[in-house]
């Protein structure tokens, strides 16, 4: 305060108090605490002096836990993180997800009950346990930044209802570029009561399949990639009241700048559910919408993300590593339905096709797809590729020779060995400073080109470090082709299984939203929906093909001039 013209009661706070801190300042505040007067309990889902080693720069670990013993059903209504103090610095974030058995087995206890005491193991490598793949509704998303959620009062969570949400998997990416050993006792603190609420809620998550054919090229002021959720999904799953969406996680990696949860009715935008102009990596706490959105069957749901990579010199591939990226939207809603995921990759063939690449060496296209597609489950997550317990990626760029079965053609046993020989593309990959991904590329530099001619005999990662990214011409080609072209919809339900059969359809052609009612953060973008015809789509793929061969030509040119 003022005291005769002088400021008195206030010290300075010094240089090392100094310090900054994102904020959502035009969104509603999210609950921290329980309403007065409710009873309620605590469940801490914890490592148990868990050691990050100190031979890789990320590590995802997993591990089982068992609700405490209640009687009846009981409904989580709010989550916050437990951090080891000293170790905020090392979890990137934190997914709880519930278990299920499948249709054979007698019942949970049979199947999770002797894993309980386990202290865990490296998701989706060669060592953790099958039955873990049973594990993939997430329940609870936490990133760093983020304080936890308190649930609205007429929401909650099932848990131990019945056979049900008895049993649930820590997933903790730990995020460790220094590589320093360290002990964590950190995870996640789940509140939850007897005194049921009005709606079961669920998360329902959306955006792009964590895959390399997510593809990031380098040295971009702005990049823009999206995943799909089409009409078909949410006409076969929601109830025709639809369901009402409460809060929102968005949710990408290093390169991520700008992300948005788009809503599609009737080819026409509706208001953005979700958005961040102003990402920051640092800070993903859920956004609580200013009001309930109601999503009916029939309407469409795109998580948008743009990126920018002006100092890397590299494709940045979708993946695991924070140095990888991700495009997810976690939402909260109610009441809950059977639908966990809905989410789209880029089709196979039209990924290869939109980079100018139409033939493999000992392998055609169908296989190649076949392989992608085994490797990549589903329900977003890498199982089936498996690896081993090395923490880098050791690849060359010479094409195996594959195992095929009679008159040639690729079996299901002749492919699972297809599949181990391709185990490249590993969630534990030292990555260099700028974020890059080296020259091996995983499982792209397996797949050496043999059609076109102008291409043959490099690897698929060769050929794509070579593109001329900083052509703008080039980039804006793939852009509209991979994000307003064709996509493969995953539609997944709770037990793992698909709602509708995997298709691949258009983007929508929609009408955006008029800019005067765009929210004041908008993202800038330059996608107006202009593919949505398979022939546009054609078109763009052999411009860029075009701009691809006169690369190339010119390479050509300039080496004779210069020899």
């Amino acid at each position: 305060m003022l005291d005769g013209g002088e400021l008195v009661g206030m010290t300075w706070h010094g240089k090392e108090h100094r310090g900054v801190r994102s904020l959502q300042l035009l969104t509603p505040p999210v609950k921290k605490a329980a309403p007065r007067g409710l009873q309620t309990q605590n469940w801490d889902v914890t490592q148990r002096n868990f050691t990050v080693p100190d031979n890789m720069d990320t590590l995802y670990w997993c591990k089982i836990f068992k609700v405490p013993s209640l009687q009846r059903k009981h409904h989580i209504i709010g989550y916050e993180p437990v951090l080891q103090p000293g170790n905020e610095r090392y979890i990137h974030h934190m997914l709880l997800y519930e278990c299920v058995a499948p249709h054979h087995f007698a019942s949970l206890d049979s199947m999770f009950q002797k894993y309980v005491e386990h202290p865990g193991e490296s998701c989706y490598s060669s060592a953790m346990p099958t039955e873990w793949d049973q594990c993939m509704t997430a329940i609870v998303a936490w990133a760093i930044g983020s304080q936890g959620e308190f649930l609205p009062d007429h929401i909650g969570l099932p848990l131990a209802d019945g056979d049900r949400a008895k049993y649930f998997m820590l997933e903790i990416h730990y995020d460790n570029p220094g590589f320093r050993k360290v002990k964590d006792n950190s995870g996640i603190r789940i509140h939850y009561t007897e005194d049921l609420r009005q709606y079961d809620g669920g998360i329902l998550v959306n955006g792009i399949t964590i895959t390399p054919l997510h593809i990031v090229p380098p040295y971009q002021r702005e990049y823009r990639t999206a995943g799909y959720c089409s009409s078909h999904c949410t006409h076969r799953m929601f109830p025709q009241t639809g369901i009402k969406l409460v809060s929102v996680v968005l949710h990408s990696h290093l390169a991520g700048k700008k992300l948005r949860l788009r809503h599609i009715r009737e080819g026409r935008e509706l208001p953005r559910i979700a958005e961040d102009d102003n990402y920051d990596f640092n800070y993903q706490q859920a956004r609580v919408l200013p009001e309930e959105v109601a999503v009916f069957p029939g309407d469409e749901l795109v998580t948008e993300c743009v990126y920018q990579t002006p100092n890397r010199t590299e494709p940045t591939f979708g993946g695991y590593s924070t140095k990888e990226e991700m495009c997810l939207a976690f939402v909260l809603y109610y009441p809950r339905t059977q639908l966990a995921a809905c989410y789209s990759m880029t089709p196979v063939k039209y990924f290869f096709e939109t980079f100018g690449v139409r033939e493999f060496y000992d392998m055609d296209m169908d296989t190649v797809e076949k392989m992608f597609l085994d490797v990549i489950r589903p329900d977003n997550k890498q199982s089936s590729n498996r690896v081993s317990g090395s923490t880098a990626a050791t690849t060359t760029s010479t094409a195996p020779t594959f195992p095929t079965g009679p008159t040639d053609a690729l079996d299901d046993e002749a492919n699972k060995q297809a599949i181990s020989m391709l185990k490249q593309m590993k969630e534990f990959v030292v990555k260099d400073e700028d974020g890059s991904q080296g020259s091996s590329g995983g499982l792209f530099g397996e797949l050496v080109i043999s059609k076109p001619d102008e291409f043959r005999n490099r690897s698929f990662t060769s050929h794509l470090v070579e593109l001329p990214w900083t052509e703008r011409l080039l980039t804006q080609r793939v852009e509209e082709s991979l994000y307003a072209g064709k996509h493969m919809v995953f539609c997944r339900k709770h037990d793992d299984q698909l709602a509708i059969p995997l298709t691949i359809t258009s983007f929508p052609n929609f009408t955006e939203l008029p800019d005067e009612t765009k929210n004041k953060t908008k993202c800038e973008g330059k996608i107006r929906n202009f593919l949505g015809s398979g022939n546009t789509a054609v078109s763009s793929i052999n411009g860029i093909n075009n701009i691809i061969l006169l690369q190339f030509t010119i390479q050509i040119v300039v080496f004779i001039t210069r020899f």
